[in-house]
């Protein structure tokens, strides 16, 4: 169930215009005790009782050829309702969240999961211009949520099954973002990243969500860090031909940042948890974790979700398009796989990032 708007805070929020990509908005998420009070859930959403997962995945996405990709200009007003919808979610305030969702294109919909019960914002087009499938947790939760967030940029090239579905849904995460355009479906180049794309071919285009800060998977997910500093995972999937001999499965961890790092380990970040975890249930020469590492054989590019999570605190006006990071956070994991089971992700995210109750997550800077 949602919560009654605070409108003071949102205000406060949406007057901020359209920030960095990657700046702080200091506000408080919550009134002051006294008004709590006098505040009753309310649900402004239709709501339904479904299989979460089953849902899911009947709604349109990359893998049935999803296309053309339209692209949602940094600033725009569609661009700005994703944004301030990220804000209202949070702030739990359920008619602004569904009047930003409707200003960007998208219903909104509550739906309770039939398998565990758990209630979730789910964000889906109304018409076909392909910028994302985006699930929530409902504010009601949010509370109890892990502070994790997954993101989904390349379904479709590089990730052919349901598991962000079920890893979101197991983990019990706060948000999962995925793309519902195939990332080559443009030839327009995203301006966004000079490196060049091995699968579409030249540039990295506007239709590569990880490449491009011009669509709504990046304005939502710039709205929901600007208030919230939870662990951004990002998914991928790479050719099962990749495996090194001898290793029945196999997975690339990366902290978002290209350049190897002389920076001594800190096991007690997110990332690092995670490698320990995942060495612990196969082989550690099957695991391989950028910057720590120098022999990790699979892809390194960095992305603007990356940028936007790892920047720099001290800088306001620092650009996820434009400007690569040479630090980490400790809140961006880069996961890319290769025939890896479930079992042994959903048991080492678990471990890295623990549920609220369990203990608070560290980071290298606060």
């Amino acid at each position: 169930m949602f919560h009654r708007a605070w409108p003071i805070a949102l205000v406060a929020l949406a007057a901020s215009g359209c920030p960095a990509p990657s700046q702080t908005i200091t506000s408080s998420a919550s009134p002051p005790a006294a008004a709590r009070a006098n505040v009753q859930p309310a649900s402004c959403l239709p709501e339904l009782h479904v299989d979460l997962v089953a849902y899911l995945h009947s709604k349109p996405f990359a893998a049935r050829d999803g296309g053309p990709f339209v692209s949602v200009t940094r600033g725009s007003p569609r661009w700005m309702a994703a944004y301030h919808a990220a804000l209202s979610w949070q702030l739990g305030d359920c008619q602004s969240l569904a009047l930003f969702a409707d200003q960007m294109g998208y219903q909104a919909e509550e739906v309770v999961d039939t398998v565990t019960g758990s209630r979730h914002v789910v964000l889906s087009e109304r018409a076909s211009r392909y910028n994302g499938l985006f699930v929530l947790r409902a504010p009601s939760e949010l509370a109890q949520a892990r502070p994790l967030t997954l993101t989904v940029p390349h379904r479709g090239l590089d990730l052919q099954d349901d598991r962000a579905f079920i890893l979101y849904r197991e983990l019990g995460a706060l948000g999962l973002l995925q793309n519902t355009a195939h990332p080559c479906n443009l030839a327009t180049c995203s301006g966004c990243n000079a490196a060049q794309s091995s699968t579409c071919g030249g540039c990295r285009r506007a239709s590569d969500e990880a490449s491009s800060v011009d669509h709504l998977m990046f304005a939502l997910l710039s709205g929901m860090d600007a208030m919230h500093k939870a662990v951004r995972v990002e998914l991928h999937g790479v050719p099962s031909d990749s495996t090194p001999p001898g290793c029945p499965s196999w997975l690339h961890l990366s902290s978002g940042m290209q350049r190897k790092t002389d920076r001594t380990l800190d096991e007690a970040l997110p990332a690092s948890r995670l490698w320990r975890a995942l060495e612990r249930t196969i082989q550690p020469r099957c695991v391989c974790y950028r910057p720590y590492e120098t022999d990790c054989a699979g892809p390194d590019a960095d992305s603007v979700f990356a940028r936007l999570v790892n920047h720099p605190a001290s800088v306001d006006s620092f650009d996820a398009c434009s400007m690569p990071v040479n630090d980490v956070s400790g809140r961006f994991l880069r996961i890319d796989t290769a025939k890896l089971p479930l079992e042994p992700l959903i048991a080492g995210l678990s471990e890295a990032v623990p549920l609220p109750s369990q203990s608070t997550i560290s980071t290298s800077r606060q």
